[in-house]
């Protein structure tokens, strides 16, 4: 059983993840301690949990520790099988952050896994099911394909959103991972979405506006798309990326909250977006510790717009579990194809 140190870099639950998503692939029994120990509320939250029974689910795994604030947990995975699962995290939970937990394992088996998740879909600190559907899944096609769509929207605090995903696993040829140059931009979309109480006050199109104001200038075709809908709490968000030749698109976003103008949510998503681009890089800081699990699994190269402490944990993860050796310049990383 191989120990991982959930106080790693940031101590957050990124680690968790990571590794049991790791772990669901290889099928490797993990112990994992001081989960989330860099956290003001240390250990599991509901979003976490419903992570661990989610990838538990899908691997058939034997799990000792798994309740709400606990530090310490084992998970012994047996025999991956796809099918049809629902999980409510009961909070505004990040449904997103549940999804990436299960994906590397469903895409690397084969066969079809639906999910149904309730929670937050546009909350801090995770990413938007837009960033997912339109940055981080389609640098994925190499391992399988999935189909992700928003059947409602879940804002802070009370969520209750849901996504829908199908993961159809083992239908890629899973080659190494090429994302060393950005490629041409072709384009930039978006959208911009918010609750039907703030529809008179046009928050959706402000939002929407405001970027424009800040990307126009750059010369790209710019479409973002408005929507109003009914939601268990009032927010709003926007979601832009790029469409490039490289096939690797670059993302930023915002949400909105009490005292934040519609103006403010559209230019953080904006300038977000600019540095990215500005970086010369391939993928953006976000995109780049999400695709190291596949980076280990896969090989192949990929430029970061920055090396942060989120792709320092997920190396670790990789690392530990997979014995993985990654080769690192600057923000250039690179892992060699597996034997």
């Amino acid at each position: 059983m191989i120990e991982i140190d959930g106080s790693y870099g940031e101590g957050g639950g990124a680690v968790l993840r990571q590794a049991l998503g790791l772990a669901a692939y290889s099928g490797t029994p993990l112990s994992i301690i001081d989960i989330r120990a860099g956290r003001e509320q240390p250990g599991l939250r509901p979003q976490h949990l419903r992570a661990v029974q989610a990838v538990g689910a899908v691997c058939g795994a034997r799990v000792t520790g798994a309740g709400l604030g606990s530090k310490e947990l084992t998970f012994v995975p047996t025999e991956t099988r796809e099918g049809e699962f629902e999980f409510d995290i009961g909070t505004a939970g990040s449904t997103g952050l549940v999804l990436m937990t299960v994906l590397l394992p469903c895409l690397c088996h084969e066969g079809t896994f639906e999910f149904g998740l309730v929670g937050g879909t546009d909350v801090p600190f995770s990413p938007t099911p837009d960033y997912l559907s339109h940055v981080m899944l389609p640098t994925l096609l190499s391992f399988g394909s999935v189909t992700l769509s928003v059947d409602r929207r879940g804002y802070y605090p009370q969520g209750g959103g849901r996504i829908a995903a199908r993961i159809m696993g083992g239908t890629g040829l899973r080659t190494p991972l090429a994302l060393s140059e950005p490629g041409l931009i072709k384009g930039i979309r978006g959208i911009s979405h918010a609750s039907t109480e703030l529809a008179e006050r046009r928050v959706a199109e402000r939002q929407a506006d405001s970027v424009r104001h800040l990307l126009e200038r750059l010369g790209f075709p710019l479409d973002i798309d408005v929507e109003y809908v009914d939601s268990a709490s009032v927010g709003s968000g926007i979601t832009i990326w790029t469409e490039s030749t490289s096939g690797a698109s670059m993302g930023g976003s915002s949400l909105g909250r009490p005292g934040k103008t519609a103006d403010e949510v559209g230019r953080e998503a904006a300038n977000q977006l600019l540095r990215a681009m500005n970086s010369e890089a391939a993928v953006d800081r976000y995109l780049a510790d999400q695709l190291i699990p596949y980076l280990a699994v896969a090989g192949g190269t990929i430029v970061a717009a920055d090396f942060t402490p989120h792709l320092a944990s997920a190396m670790y993860v990789a690392e530990t579990i997979l014995g993985t050796e990654f080769r690192v310049e600057g923000s250039r990383i690179s892992a060699p194809p597996p034997a």
